[in-house]
C-alpha cells in the first residue's frame, strides 16, 4: 500500500463518525419536530425545510474531508465565516418555527468547531447557545425552561468543543503518523533491497573465488610447469596438459552450476566425503603433495548449504596449501561428535603470521560459516604449519 492509500484510512474513519453525527443529529432533530408538533406552536414544514437545507449545506464541508490539514489549520476567512453564517441562519429559522429544533444545537456545535479556530468557535457557539432563552423571551412562552436549556448549552459548550477539536487533532496526527510509517516502510524496503543486493554480490564473489578463481589458479600453475617440461619430461607435460583440460572442464561445469543454483556439482553426485576425497586427490595429482583423508563413517548427511560450506573450506585450505604452504603432507579429517560435525585440514608447511594476513580467502570462509551457524578457527605460526577447523552444530 502506498502512503496515499494508507493516510486516508485513519482520517476517513474520523470523517465517517463526524458525518454520521451530523446527519444523525439533524434527522433526530427533524423527528422531534414531527413528534412534538402538537406540544409546541409553530410551523413544522418550514422548520423541516430549514433542517433539510442545513443538512444539504453541511455537505459543503465534504471537499475538505480528504485533507485533514484543512480542519487542523482552521482560519477565520470569508469561506469559513460564510459557511457558519448560513448554517446559523438555517438553524435559527428551524428553531424559530419549531422550538423543539433547538435540539440541533449539538449539530451546530460540530459545524462551528469544524469550521473556525477554537476561540472564535467557542464565542460563536456560546452565543448560539442563548437561542432557547431568546426565543422564550420573545414569545413569552416558558421562560424558565428556555433559560434552563440555554444554561445547560453554555455549560456543555466548552467540553463539546474540546472533544471535537481533540478528535480533529488526533485524526490529523494519525494521518501524519500513517504517512510517516509508509515512508519509513518504503525506506526499509529500499534498504532491504540494497542490503540483499550487497549480500548477493558478496555471495557471488565468494562463489567465484572458491570455484572459478581456484580452478584458473590451478590451470595457470600447471601451464607454467608444462612450459618447462616439454623438453625435459614430455610424459609429465602431457599428464599436466590432461589435468589442465580436466580442470578447465570442471570450471565450465562449476560456472554452469553457479548460474543454475550456485551449488557445487560434485555434491549432487555423491556424499560429502566423496567430494572431499576428490578434491584431495586432485591436489595430489597436480602437485604431488601427499594428502591423507580420514572420514568418520557416522557423519550424517547434512543440508546442502552446510555441505557447500564444508566443501569450500576444504577447497580454500587446499588452495592455500598449493599456493603458499610449501608443504609435502596434508591431513584432512571429517568427524562427528554428539553435538556437531568437525572438519580439519592441517599441513606441515611454513605457516604464517595470522595477525598480518587479511586475504579474501579466510574472511570468505568465516562469512560462509556464519551463514550456517558454524565456526572457523585457523591455527598457525611461522614455521609450524597451518590447521583450519570448522565446527557445524547438528
Amino acid at each position: 500500500m502506498t502512503a496515499r492509500g494508507l493516510a486516508p484510512v485513519g482520517w476517513d474513519f474520523w470523517v465517517r463518525i463526524w458525518a454520521a453525527y451530523v446527519v444523525g443529529g439533524i434527522i433526530a432533530t427533524a423527528v422531534l419536530v414531527i413528534v412534538l408538533q402538537h406540544e409546541f406552536a409553530g410551523h413544522m414544514w418550514t422548520s423541516l425545510a430549514a433542517l433539510a437545507g442545513l443538512l444539504a449545506w453541511s455537505a459543503l464541508l465534504a471537499p475538505r474531508r480528504s485533507n485533514p490539514g484543512a480542519f487542523t489549520h482552521r482560519v477565520v476567512d470569508r469561506n469559513s465565516v460564510s459557511f457558519v453564517a448560513v448554517a446559523l441562519v438555517l438553524f435559527l429559522i428551524a428553531a424559530w418555527w419549531s422550538p423543539q429544533a433547538n435540539a440541533g444545537l449539538m449539530v451546530i456545535y460540530a459545524l462551528i468547531y469544524m469550521s473556525l479556530p477554537v476561540r472564535p468557535a467557542m464565542l460563536v457557539a456560546g452565543a448560539i447557545s442563548l437561542t432557547p432563552l431568546v426565543y422564550s423571551l420573545i414569545s413569552q412562552l416558558d421562560v424558565p425552561m428556555g433559560l434552563t436549556i440555554s444554561l445547560i448549552a453554555v455549560v456543555f459548550n466548552p467540553p463539546i468543543g474540546g472533544t471535537i477539536v481533540l478528535a480533529i487533532d488526533r485524526g490529523e496526527q494519525l494521518a501524519v503518523l500513517l504517512r510517516q510509517l509508509e515512508s519509513s516502510r518504503a525506506d526499509v524496503e529500499r534498504l532491504s533491497r540494497e542490503a540483499g543486493t550487497a549480500a548477493e554480490r558478496a555471495r557471488l564473489a565468494r562463489e567465484i573465488h572458491d570455484t572459478l578463481t581456484q580452478g584458473f589458479t590451478g590451470i595457470a600453475t600447471l601451464a607454467q610447469a608444462v612450459d618447462s617440461e616439454f623438453d625435459s619430461d614430455p610424459v609429465v607435460a602431457r599428464r599436466h596438459i590432461a589435468l589442465i583440460e580436466a580442470t578447465a572442464r570442471e570450471n565450465l561445469i562449476e560456472a554452469r552450476a553457479m548460474v543454475e543454483a550456485l551449488t557445487p556439482p560434485e555434491l549432487g553426485v555423491g556424499p560429502l566425503a566423496d567430494s572431499v576425497r576428490r578434491r584431495c586427490e586432485r591436489l595430489t595429482d597436480e602437485t604431488g603433495i601427499s594428502v591423507h583423508v580420514e572420514v568418520d563413517s557416522t557423519v550424517p548427511q547434512l543440508d546442502t548449504a552446510t555441505e557447500v560450506v564444508l566443501l569450500r573450506v576444504v577447497q580454500e585450505a587446499l588452495t592455500n596449501v598449493r599456493k603458499h604452504a610449501h608443504a609435502d603432507c596434508v591431513h584432512v579429517t571429517l568427524t562427528r561428535t554428539d553435538q556437531d560435525v568437525r572438519l580439519s585440514v592441517a599441513d606441515n608447511g611454513i605457516g604464517f603470521d595470522l595477525a598480518r594476513t587479511n586475504g579474501f580467502g579466510l574472511s570468505s570462509l568465516r562469512s560462509r560459516a556464519h551463514e550456517v551457524g558454524a565456526t572457523v578457527a585457523v591455527t598457525t605460526s611461522p614455521g609450524a604449519g597451518t590447521r583450519v577447523d570448522i565446527v557445524v552444530p547438528t
